[in-house]
């Protein structure tokens, strides 16, 4: 029993320094300790914030870069003290963050203007004058929205008694954004055969080409855009521009093929852009009046049109890198020719068959199980997709699986199924099934567009 008792009272005590580790802070302490100690850390933010209400449209990545720095440090100071659950400084909190994500479309906006000149891309001068404008002019919306967050953020801070710098940022060459490198002077020889690894890349590139333009065409409204879909191909341009890096730039294949180039820029462009649309869209999702219907939200939502937010992803952001990563498309065909390869046995298409029911006893294993043959003779995968799942050609097990599913619908109505891979695979696979099962092409609907979407983001594969 005296063991027991002893237990039990270590157990108190351990559950008492362990809840002593939070203690809610008093009136005076908040006034005291809190306030002063958010005035100096946010000094800095304020400052930036004058400089940019100064300078408007004249912004460069470098006062970007010290702003995310700031409001970093302020939001983390605000986050270390829960003002995510406060009343009184839960506004003041949501502004910082909403600045973040307006901060990093502008940076990634000017980034783009900064660099353009450097991307080797396949555009008229014409072209290239008609895009930097319109980027200008997302640029100022942008910049527009975060004067009117920084000035409400300053409002805020005054209700709060904190005392605003009288200075603003000056500019810091400390801050800027020049990064030294080693010559990149290591030879082709040790990425092994060049031309297999531009083939590789320039795969990958069209895969996502491919999922992209499914993505961008299912979109009905600017509410179909998410933070999530827009992640997804974010991180895959990135890969894309990652692995180009890696192996491809100061090689001997990047000088003997001058179109590589031209692939990096086009993957370049529209992986800036779709840092702009994430961060506008994770505003309007995390912070506008869209999902939470709170009084904060809706103070937000007054100060920057989500609407037109929406517009600018749908109608901009995601228009431009279509065109961008499309153009980037045909200059992959020229590279395929110049290697003496032939781009129809890489240049992804996807085709919509119809299955007639009525020709239910012609679509079975024996006569269908050939289509493994026809994909396997392309490097480049083919892919078969109902029913909400995605079937490898290649494989024969995969193949087994997907037939009985499509002969469950036949037996009540016709199965509208999609083909995916190299256009030479894609013909002859629709030849193929034209002859063996009577199947017919369809022209690829919204709905079929959508379930399309779907499966590529959530990666289904039935088996």
């Amino acid at each position: 029993m005296e063991k027991d008792k002893v237990l039990d009272e270590t157990k108190m005590s351990r559950k008492k320094e362990v809840q002593s580790l939070v203690r809610i802070m008093t009136p005076e302490e908040i006034e005291k300790q809190f306030l002063p100690e958010l005035q100096a850390v946010s000094s800095n933010l304020f400052s930036i914030l004058k400089a940019l209400s100064l300078r408007k449209d004249n912004l460069g990545r470098e006062i970007c870069f010290a702003l995310s720095k700031e409001v970093d440090r302020v939001e983390t100071f605000l986050d270390d003290y829960g003002a995510t659950h406060n009343k009184k400084f839960f506004y003041f909190r949501e502004l910082v963050a909403s600045i973040r994500w307006m901060d990093i479309a502008i940076f990634h906006a000017v980034h783009i203007q900064a660099r353009i000149d450097s991307y080797t891309l396949a555009l008229t001068a014409k072209e290239k004058k008609q895009f930097l404008s319109e980027l200008q002019q997302a640029t100022s919306f942008y910049v527009s929205n975060l004067l009117r967050l920084g000035k409400a953020l300053q409002e805020e801070a005054r209700k709060l008694n904190l005392a605003l710098p009288e200075g603003s940022y000056q500019g810091s060459h400390a801050l800027g954004l020049e990064r030294k490198s080693l010559p990149a002077d290591l030879g082709e020889e040790s990425v092994g055969n060049q031309q297999q690894v531009v083939i590789e890349i320039l795969k990958k590139f069209l895969e996502i080409v491919e999922d992209f333009s499914f993505y961008t065409d299912s979109i009905r409204t600017p509410d179909d855009i998410t933070e999530e879909g827009l992640e997804n191909f974010r991180s895959g341009f990135n890969r894309i521009q990652s692995l180009y890096d890696s192996y491809l730039k100061n090689t001997r294949a990047e000088n003997q093929l001058p179109e590589l180039k031209k692939v990096r820029g086009h993957v370049s462009v529209p992986l800036h852009l779709l840092e702009i649309g994430r961060a506008l869209v994770h505003f309007y999702e995390r912070h506008s009046n869209r999902i939470r219907l709170d009084y904060f939200s809706s103070k937000i939502a007054h100060l920057v049109d989500k609407t037109e937010i929406r517009d600018n992803v749908k109608n901009f952001i995601l228009k431009k890198a279509v065109k961008f990563v499309s153009i980037g498309k045909e200059v992959s065909s020229i590279i395929f020719r110049s290697m003496g390869s032939d781009p129809e046995e890489y240049i992804l298409e996807t085709k919509a068959l119809v299955i007639p029911g009525y020709r239910i006893e012609d679509f079975h294993i024996r006569p269908i199980m050939p289509l493994t043959q026809i994909a396997s003779r392309y490097n480049t995968d083919s892919y078969l997709f109902f029913n909400r799942n995605k079937y490898n050609l290649k494989s024969a097990i995969e193949l087994a699986i997907a037939i009985p599913d499509i002969r469950e619908t036949l037996s009540v109505e016709n199965a509208v199924i999609m083909v995916r891979g190299p256009r030479k695979a894609v013909n002859e696979i629709i030849s193929f099934l034209a002859e063996k099962c009577g199947a017919y092409e369809k022209a690829i609907s919204r709905e079929l567009l959508e379930i399309q979407s779907a499966r590529l983001d959530r990666g289904v594969r039935k088996g």
